[in-house]
């Protein structure tokens, strides 16, 4: 079990999450690179609950799929959730929100057949393609 905490760029969106972490990966699906500015979607992929301090406030949700929604500040811009529609206990947290790091490590980068070629992938953890991501949910676990 783990707590995290965090908060957009502007502060007006700040968050408390936990739960079991299922991965911390890096993901570089074409959803992911639209959404943070052509780079990967750095998450901490959990099974728990997020509380959100400021509901009514500047967080967004954006229907990205049939399969899930992204959260973001409106006011700042800062990319901060990724939520699984059928299982809301399922959700990534932005690395880059997060009040600290410092006990996280990257397991796996994912979508990895998706890179496009102006990047590449490192080889500092394990490199998952999108049909080995469909093939194991990690919410089934």
């Amino acid at each position: 079990m783990v707590a995290l905490s965090g908060r957009c760029l502007c502060g007006q969106v700040s968050f408390q999450a936990s739960g079991q972490i299922k991965r911390v990966s890096a993901c570089y699906c074409g959803q992911c690179r639209a959404q943070n500015g052509g780079g990967p979607f750095y998450g901490v992929e959990l099974q728990g609950t997020l509380h959100i301090e400021n509901e009514q406030g500047p967080l967004r949700w954006f229907e990205s799929s049939n399969k899930a929604k992204r959260g973001f500040c409106s006011r700042c811009g800062s990319s901060m959730f990724w939520q699984a529609n059928d299982d809301p206990a399922f959700f990534d947290v932005s690395m880059g929100v997060l009040d600290s790091v410092e006990n996280l490590s990257l397991d796996a980068h994912i979508f990895v057949d998706s890179c496009p070629p102006y990047m590449s992938v490192p080889s500092s953890a394990e490199h998952l393609t999108e049909a080995q991501v469909l093939a194991r949910p990690l919410n089934e676990s």
